[in-house]
């Protein structure tokens, strides 16, 4: 699972997802600048690895082009 967190206030999640492709869309319908995205695994919240990021910042950036 995906989750987008405020880095001021990490122990609230603001929004969830199971795919990237949701989180990303949640992401960029949110207005506030700053926000992480972890993954959550058996309750341990990390970072996402190299190839999740990726994916992400590609759909983010799609989606805002499409936003315009």
């Amino acid at each position: 699972m995906y989750v987008i967190l405020d880095p001021a206030r990490p122990h609230i999640v603001l929004d969830t997802s199971e795919t990237l492709e949701g989180i990303a869309t949640a992401l960029a319908a949110r207005p506030e600048p700053g926000l992480a995205v972890c993954v959550n695994r058996d309750g341990l919240t990390g970072n996402l690895d190299a190839r999740e990021q990726s994916e992400l910042d590609a759909r983010l950036h799609a989606l805002r082009r499409v936003a315009g």
